[in-house]
């Protein structure tokens, strides 16, 4: 090891312990925490106990040298969590009437900033499992900054981004449900929604 790499060797070490390293974003951050109100309203719902989260997808693991991320079992884990706190989410069996489908279509996230925003993009689709039928089909997009104070290292302010901004895509996924009458037309999409085309 020569004289200059030496030097070079606590520079880099002391730059990771400032930058620190990624982690991905945490279940509970993700998760949408249902106000009273709104479980009252959803009490009454057709979809009360009603669905079972099918499958989940397009998520990515994190690299702790790269970026945090959202991996799919953790946005099932946030997804579940927050269907089941709205009294939403089928408790065993039988499992209930409609199945939900997730995918995470993207995640794009800035390179660098002071503050940073995050928007997600998943499309959700809602299906019955008597008609095996698609009776609900949104593609829900959702920005969120993490401000510059909100922490000091850039990761942990992406990483504070990438939570809020599935968090607020849940929490439109949910307002989209509370709308919803089975058998009627689909309701209007909620705000950052779009409809999924005809073919």
């Amino acid at each position: 090891m020569n004289a200059r790499t030496q030097l070079l060797l606590p520079v880099c070490a002391a730059a990771l312990v400032l930058a620190g390293c990624a982690a991905p974003a945490r279940v509970e951050q993700m998760q949408v925490d249902t106000s009273l109100a709104l479980r009252t309203t959803l009490a009454t719902s057709a979809l009360k106990g009603n669905i079972a989260v099918k499958d989940v997808t397009g998520g990515r693991d994190t690299n702790p040298m790269w970026v945090s991320n959202v991996s799919s079992s953790d946005f099932e884990r946030a997804l579940e969590a927050s269907l089941r706190d709205a009294g939403l989410l089928s408790g065993g069996k039988p499992l209930g009437q409609y199945q939900l489908v997730a995918h995470l279509l993207k995640l794009d996230q800035p390179f660098a900033g002071a503050s940073m925003t995050v928007t997600s993009t998943v499309q959700y689709t809602l299906i019955d499992r008597a008609s095996n039928k698609d009776v609900l089909s949104r593609t829900v997009t959702a920005p969120y900054t993490a401000a510059w104070n909100a922490a000091f290292a850039g990761v942990e302010r992406l990483k504070l981004a990438n939570e809020g901004s599935m968090r607020e895509n849940i929490r439109q996924l949910i307002d989209l449900l509370v709308a919803f009458k089975p058998g009627a037309d689909a309701p209007p999409a909620a705000a950052g929604a779009t409809a999924k085309p005809q073919p």
